[in-house]
Order: C-alpha cells, then structure tokens, then sequence
C-alpha cells in the first residue's frame, strides 16, 4: 500500500517525465536544460537532482517508461484473451493497435523523442531500452500471428514493423489533423499493412 506521500511523488515524476519529454521534443536533448524541465513543473533546477541524476538519466527515464509501458500493456492484452483465441483471434492485435494508437496520437512528444534521441543515452540503458523495443514488437508479432497464423514469423515481424513505423509518424500531421480523425485513419492503415493477403 502507497502513501500519500508516495503517491505525490510518483505524480510528480510522471509530470516530470512529461514535460521533459515536450521540452526534448520540441528542443532536443543537447538544447534542454534541466533548469527548464524544473521550471515547467514550477520546482528549481537544482531540486530536480533528488529525481534525476543528470540530463541522460532524465532522457533514460523517459525512454525506458513508455517501453515498459508499452511492454506491460501487451502484456496484460493477452492475459485478458488468454480464453478467446478460438473465438476472436485478432483480438490481441486489435488491442495493441488500439494502444498504439493512442500513444502515437497523444503522446507524440515521448514517440518523437524514442525516435531522434535514442543515440544520446549511456550504452547500458539503450540496450536496455533496445531489448524493450524489440520485446514489445515480438509481443506484437505473436499478436498477428495468431489472428494471421498462415504467415511465417519473418513475414509477421516484417508487416508489424512496417505498421508501427506508420503509426510512429502520426506525429508529422498533428499540427492539421483532428486527432479523431487521425486515430480511425492510422488504426485501418496499420491494419490493413499487417492483415493484407
């Protein structure tokens, strides 16, 4: 059980993580200070150091967040399925997809940053987020393949890929599209990319 005082400073981490994922998005990583991070969450530069270490640690938490995220999120899509494979086969899929979406749509800064400041973080930690990626995308490979189980595992790996790129680049048209919009569009194109015959 959490205390409130736990749960505070959770909260306050994740707002932390947030903004500094905005600030890197917009800056990248070699302009973000972490005097702004603490000024965008109202707390002083220096104070930021009871949370993070330094600017890569900083980057290595948000990275390594939203993949272990992402990674339990798979995780718990197929543990709610377990007892309907026969049924619904690409249910999981439909699941991860969903999820998917919804991070590439509203959480467009953390995707921009996985994508352009990857190469910034200590060797250890990118290929702990490395392992992550390719964890989630395995969980997303077995997602196809059971809703698609004609195909082989290349030919999976491959269509899920090529998806999860399409989706990753939702954030090129935030700027002009309703985000509404934007989600049923990327959801029957990522789709379509993996199912096609």
């Amino acid at each position: 059980m959490t205390t409130e005082r736990e749960r505070a400073k959770a909260q306050r981490r994740q707002e932390l993580l947030k903004q500094a994922a905005a600030i890197m998005a917009e800056k990248g990583f070699h302009q973000t200070r972490l005097a702004d991070v603490g000024a965008a969450v109202g707390i002083s530069g220096p104070a930021l150091y009871r949370h993070f270490a330094n600017k890569e640690d900083l980057l290595g938490a948000i990275l390594i967040e939203i993949s272990i995220r992402l990674v339990d999120g798979a995780r718990a899509a197929f543990a709610r399925h377990t007892d309907d494979v026969a049924d619904n086969p690409g249910a999981v899929l439909e699941e991860l997809l969903a999820m998917h979406v919804d991070v590439a749509v509203d959480e467009a800064d953390l995707v921009r940053v996985q994508g352009r400041e990857i190469d910034n973080l200590e060797e250890g930690v990118r290929a702990k987020v490395r392992s992550l990626q390719r964890a989630y995308l395995g969980q997303w490979t077995d997602a196809l393949l059971r809703a698609r189980p004609d195909l082989d595992r290349p030919t999976a790996r491959v269509r899920v890929q090529a998806a999860a790129t399409l989706l990753n680049a939702a954030r090129y048209v935030l700027h002009w599209a309703d985000r509404d919009w934007l989600k049923e569009e990327l959801t029957k194109m990522a789709r379509a990319a993996m199912l096609v015959e």
